[in-house]
């Protein structure tokens, strides 16, 4: 369940990103109350996992604000969401893999296009990437995703 309601988040919000650089609120807020229902009633991480996973987020929130949002607060947001529904270290793991993905792409585009290093490029469709990324790996038995 958490798979196809974090594939929709992601799905949604990338096609906000990408065409607004912005991600609405109102997703974040149905997601993160799905997300939070979830964990009730399944309780598939530990609240500690939970309470880590959000705080991964808050960290990349804090991020933002120091670094004058070179990374967006609403990418932020969608990290504290994806707390909720993958724990700790999974949010950890699935935030770092995306940073890879974003810079690997990103290094492509400034060198290929010839464009400035202050260049900005979305950051939730690496989410999206490196969740489908994680969610293949895991599906096929190649990696064991932590639980």
């Amino acid at each position: 369940m958490e798979e196809i309601g974090l594939i929709c988040f992601y799905g949604l919000a990338t096609w906000d990103d990408v065409r607004s650089k912005k991600v609405r609120v109102i997703e974040i807020i149905i997601f993160g109350i799905v997300g939070l229902i979830i964990d009730f009633s399944i309780r598939p991480y530990s609240f500690l996992s939970i309470l880590g996973g959000v705080m991964v987020g808050l960290m990349v929130y804090l991020f933002s604000v120091l670094t004058k949002e070179k990374i967006g607060k609403g990418d932020a947001l969608v990290v504290m969401v994806t707390g909720l529904y993958l724990g700790f270290q999974n949010t950890l793991l699935l935030v770092w893999l995306s940073t890879i993905l974003a810079a690997v792409i990103g290094s492509i585009i400034i060198r290929k296009n010839n464009v400035n290093t202050d260049f900005e490029i979305p950051f939730v469709p690496f989410l999206l990437m490196g969740y489908l990324i994680i969610y293949f790996i895991s599906c096929v038995g190649g990696m064991v995703v932590c639980s």
